[in-house]
This record gives C-alpha cells, structure tokens and sequence, in this order.
C-alpha cells in the first residue's frame, strides 16, 4: 500500500487523508488499476476504430492489431495520481462557490463605492497543507473568491496572498477553503 501524506495546518484543524486517495510522485499503482485502464482504453480504441471503418470485418486485419498496441501504451506511461471527487463535497464545494461569489463582489463593491471603508492592502502568507496537484491548484484558482483576495506568489507550500485589508482572518478563511478543498477530493 502506498505511503500517504498527511494533511494539516489548517484553521479547522487536521485533515485525514483516506486511504487510496492518492499516490505519492513515482509510486506506482496495484497492477489491477493498469488492466482496468487498459480494458477501458482498448474498448474506446474499438469503437473509435469501428466507427472510422463502419465495423466492417475486412478492417479488423488493421484494425486488431492497432488498437492492441495502442491500448498497450498505457503500460508504459505514467499514471495520473487518480484524484476521487466526492459528489456530496462537489455539491458543497458548488454551493458554498455561488455564496462566497456574491459575498466578495458585494465586499469589493462596498469597497469601492465607499470611501469611509478602509482598506488596508498588503500581503500575507499561509502555509499550504494540501497535497500538490489538482487539489492545489483548485485551492489557488479559489483563493480569489474571498472577499479582496489573490494568489500572488507560491513558493513551496507557502503561498503569498494579496490582500485589501490585511485585518480580516485570512487564516480561518484560506482554512475553511482547505477543507472544502479536501472533501471536494475526497482527502476527508
């Protein structure tokens, strides 16, 4: 069974990653996963081939050995880590999406339009405890969300974060967004 990372540092506390959620940079997966890709490419394959031919037997002297090879390649390249994604925290993920949207373009609006509204712009940094890959990445996309927020630079797992008032609780928001994160990939 593959090592698995563990995922902490956040303002709600730690995150226990499942297990088989993901797999560590040149860890190779259980060969049953190879076949299955393998199955799956080599049914694609044959029916790509068999809607080019029209499913003509003739074609199947090229079209056999083709389609073997090509879905052989996928025992000599490398697999992606497979992240899971959780229906129920992609339902949470989507709604809580559509609320935070709102509540940062009215906070930057207010912002805007109103000049006893202080802002207080500069920078903060967090430490990331996501694993790297698409979890991360979704992580800094989402960033933006909050209210006056932005990714502005990464460097390993701290990441750099502008913001306009740099009173607000970054921790807890960057730690609330982790967790959605997590159970977004099925990490909790």
């Amino acid at each position: 069974m593959p090592r698995l990372p563990t995922v902490a540092n956040t303002a709600t506390g730690p995150v226990q990653v499942q297990a088989n959620a993901l797999l560590l940079p040149g860890e190779r997966p259980a060969p049953r996963a190879r076949w299955r890709r393998f199955g799956s490419t080599l049914l694609v394959l044959a029916l790509i081939w068999g809607g080019l031919t029209g499913f003509r037997v003739d074609a199947l002297v090229f079209g056999v050995p083709a389609v073997l090879a090509g879905a052989s390649l996928v025992f000599l390249m490398p697999l992606s880590p497979g992240w899971r994604l959780s229906p129920g925290g992609a339902l949470a993920f989507a709604l809580w999406f559509v609320r935070l949207s709102v509540r940062g373009a009215v906070d930057v609006a207010s912002r805007a339009f109103s000049p006893r509204m202080g802002l207080r712009p500069g920078f903060r940094s967090y430490v990331l405890s996501l694993p790297a890959g698409a979890p991360r990445v979704m992580f800094l996309n989402t960033v933006t969300l909050l209210p006056g927020t932005l990714a502005a630079e990464i460097d390993g797992d701290r990441v750099s974060v502008h913001m306009l008032d740099t009173s607000a609780d970054l921790q807890a928001d960057l730690g609330a967004l982790e967790q959605r994160i997590a159970a977004l990939f099925a990490l909790i």
